[in-house]
């Protein structure tokens, strides 16, 4: 009652959204599950890393029904149904403790139930605000989701020391129904005529709307291949910064970067937001691009932990500030009629091309002993989307 006399209804809206977004956090901490899952019921690394990646293309797919489902149907309902399917797909991975269980529980429902709420919250909070301020908007209510791994995973971890892995599911289970299907009563849209949308290149109702038309689109292709690659570069070393500080620096606490690139990834999303509201969402890209690059050489440098330290750092700053840019890309090309479907199928490059990192990731350490030919990749791929980012503009001032 508090928030809702103090708090406008954009903030209450972006609020509640950073809330939704900070539950669904939980999956950066499965880790902490899986470590649970070898140590108490033996199971081996594969097995408990097998719903985590499963979860990953799962998502990327559903984004796009999620997406869908809110435009139709709105933002509330798909929070809500997220909260009660996230929480309960937890309680079902408690309850099952056996391998095909939670894979089925976390790989696939709650991999759909985060997704409709992920592809919710962010157009909710943005119809609220003027293009001036969509990209601050944008990065407070991702910068929650980031912001989750640094806290879900020492709370967990404690569940676990007291209660064991069963219990620690379940709990987790209960937090998210709770938190989300409150947090999806604030969740409302303006009155459309308010909308004061982003001039959009592409004016697709909902009535007309076509993705046949949309994925033929240079634009769409172009955001489609950023979002791949980018993902494949951020995912080829975020699940091996603990192998990567062992191997190729010779260091033993690797495990701290994983905490320094969860406060840069979440930081980075509201720095780059509000770079996005100043610079544009293009600008915004070149300057995570330019982190990226300087990221890549800085592991290639051989400077010791200084430059593994400080790379790491430029990798989660460029990381989360990217996904700054991709949704406010989406509303200015494709317009906020139809921005959740949009936004969903961009989104499966995620899951499509950004899964493979790690996977090549693996094999050409396996192959060389070295991470050294993953961060020369990793610069091809980054140099490769400054020519991507080149190519858009240009699209984007020939139809302007």
């Amino acid at each position: 009652m508090v928030l809702t006399i103090v708090l406008s209804k954009g903030a209450r809206v972006t609020l509640a959204g950073s809330i939704i977004n900070f539950s669904l956090g939980i999956f950066y901490a499965w880790s902490v599950f899986a470590d649970g899952l070898i140590k108490e019921l033996g199971w081996s690394k594969a097995e408990a890393m097998a719903p985590f990646t499963l979860e990953v293309l799962v998502f990327s797919i559903a984004m796009i029904f999620g997406g869908r489902f809110q435009d139709r149907f709105g933002p509330r309902k798909g929070t809500l149904l997220s909260g009660i399917f996230s929480g309960l797909a937890l309680i079902m991975c408690g309850l099952t403790a056996t391998p095909l269980g939670v894979v089925f529980s976390f790989g696939v429902v709650f991999a759909v139930a985060a997704a409709f709420g992920y592809s919710a919250v962010t157009p909710a909070a943005i119809k609220w605000f003027p293009p001036a301020k969509r990209g601050l908007i944008t990065g407070l209510v991702l910068m929650s989701l980031g912001a989750g791994s640094l806290v879900w995973a020492p709370v967990i971890n404690f569940i676990l020391d007291y209660t064991g892995i069963v219990n620690a599911f379940i709990l987790s289970g209960g937090i998210l129904i709770t938190a989300i299907t409150i947090s999806s009563r604030f969740i409302s849209l303006p009155d459309p005529n308010t909308w004061n949308n982003y001039p959009a290149n592409h004016d697709m109702k909902p009535i007309d709307f076509d993705w046949r038309l949309t994925i033929k689109e240079p634009s769409f292709k172009i955001l489609w291949a950023l979002v791949g690659l980018t993902s494949g570069v951020g995912m080829m070393f975020i699940g091996h910064l603990v192998q990567i500080a062992g191997t190729n620096f010779q260091v033993g606490w690797g495990y701290l970067l994983v905490s320094l690139f969860a406060v840069a990834n979440a930081s980075s999303r509201l720095i780059g937001g509000a770079i996005c509201d100043r610079l544009g969402y293009l600008g915004n890209m070149k300057v995570a691009l330019l982190m990226m690059v300087a990221a890549m050489l800085l592991y290639l440098s051989g400077l010791g932990w200084p430059a593994l330290v400080l790379g790491t750092a430029f990798l989660g700053l460029s990381y989360g500030s990217l996904y700054t840019s991709y949704p406010n890309a989406v509303a200015d090309l494709f317009g906020l009629e139809n921005f959740g479907i949009c936004y969903g199928m961009i989104f499966t490059a995620l899951g499509i091309v950004g899964s493979l990192g790690p996977m090549v990731s693996a094999f050409l350490v396996e192959l060389t002993t070295s991470y050294n030919l993953s961060f020369i990749i990793g610069l091809a791929a980054t140099l490769v989307c400054f020519l991507l980012v080149a190519n858009l503009k240009k699209i984007i001032s020939q139809t302007s």
